[in-house]
């Protein structure tokens, strides 16, 4: 389990590895189908001059119970699967797909998270999957719109869809000949969900300075389900630091986009007129546009720098009150029936205290120190964004 957020610098040992030999920049990535894997897709695929001086080409990883299919790496590095075009006097972006095993352990070649072999031509893997927190499994009020309280198995499976498949593509990628850019979401319940608009309680991670709570910020005792989940997801991507490899956390922001997330569930509720503000409106909402999400991500690959812990959030501070009120103003909607605490409290317990009523306030520091320029700096950029863009 990880106990602080401050990135590791390169070990004097270092071992330098080759890179890859495939004339693409070769991205493979888990989750490829969700909201932020199809952002990440549509993002590089505007990306006519290629990545890191090379065409692109996406992977995407598709869950199967083993690998070994997965050899035509082998004798064709250039290509993943042969019937791929290996002409590359063109930037147009390549897609594929291959399996890769969740459940994997790694004690034999057949039982690997991904094909060694295929690991060879990947440069950077970015692993999205896991079990969606917003969600439950317990039936509730809000049902019809994949909002529930959590149980104990929920909570379980939550945990695990992240830590065991985590430490799966940890394990290939060091055991692999080559280096790659190992870049796995996280989140930012890492710093706590104590986060409210004139907290004065100077015991609490967010008043303990003036400043949001940034990658060097010691994460080791902040309280909750959602930060215990990120400090052993953070702690399961560990790479050996005598190596080429690069593991990156990125520790997202709610995703602001229409199609999915927390926008995705109340954009319905607010364009009906039925929003409005959660509790007391106070606690901090941090948040991202799906499009600096994906732009981000790219970023981190370009930035050899980057490493750790990297925060996905926007870096003008929100409010619940905040984001309704731009929300209803974008949506030309009322904002006028609150959900009381006692509600959130009733209906979805612990899930509700920590994602509804909780608030988390943090800083893109790294990003910016790198020279990332958001597009959308405030959150009524970024949900004007996401209610034009398709992502």
């Amino acid at each position: 389990m990880a106990t602080s957020s401050s990135s590791s610098s390169a070990d004097d040992n270092t071992t330098s590895m080759p890179t890859s030999t495939s004339p693409y920049h070769t991205v493979a990535i888990t989750g490829a189908s969700g909201m932020l894997g199809t952002a990440l897709i549509d993002e590089l695929s505007k990306m006519k001059d290629g990545l890191c001086g090379k065409p692109i080409r996406v992977v995407k990883l598709q869950r199967g119970d083993s690998t070994e299919d997965d050899e035509l790496v082998a004798t064709n590095t250039s290509s993943i699967h042969t019937d791929i075009d290996t002409d590359t006097d063109t930037n147009e972006m390549v897609t594929t797909s291959m399996n890769w095993n969740p459940h994997a352990d790694g004690s034999s070649s057949s039982s690997s998270a991904i094909n060694a072999n295929a690991l060879k031509s990947i440069d950077s893997l970015v692993h999205l999957a896991g079990e969606n927190v917003g969600s439950g499994l317990l039936p509730g009020p809000l049902g019809w719109l994949g909002i529930h309280a959590w149980s104990q198995k929920k909570k379980d499976i939550i945990l695990s869809s992240r830590v065991g498949p985590t430490k799966a593509l940890a394990s290939a990628i060091a055991g692999c000949e080559t280096s790659t850019n190992y870049i796995v979401a996280s989140g930012v319940g890492v710093y706590g969900s104590d986060f409210m608009e004139g907290d004065d309680n100077e015991e609490s991670l967010s008043s303990s300075s003036s400043s949001s709570p940034d990658e060097s910020t010691d994460i080791s005792h902040t309280t909750g389900f959602l930060a215990d989940v990120s400090r052993e997801w953070e702690g399961a991507s560990a790479l050996p630091t005598n190596s080429d490899n690069r593991a990156i956390n990125l520790r997202l922001a709610p995703i602001l986009s229409k199609n999915g997330g927390a926008l995705g569930k109340l954009y319905p509720i607010f364009f009906l007129g039925g929003g409005g503000i959660v509790g007391s409106g106070k606690q901090y909402f941090s948040y991202i546009s799906a499009r600096d999400a994906a732009r981000a991500i790219v970023h981190v690959m370009e930035k050899d720098s980057l490493k750790g812990p990297v925060n996905l959030v926007a870096p003008t501070p929100a409010t619940n009150a905040d984001f309704t009120h731009a929300l209803g103003k974008i949506l030309k909607r009322p904002t006028i029936i609150p959900l009381p605490a006692f509600a959130v409290k009733l209906m979805f317990g612990e899930m509700g205290e920590e994602m509804l009523l909780g608030g988390v306030k943090a800083a893109p520091k790294k990003l910016l120190k790198s020279g990332f320029e958001f597009q959308h700096e405030t959150i009524e950029d970024a949900l004007q964004s996401a209610v034009d863009e398709s992502i």
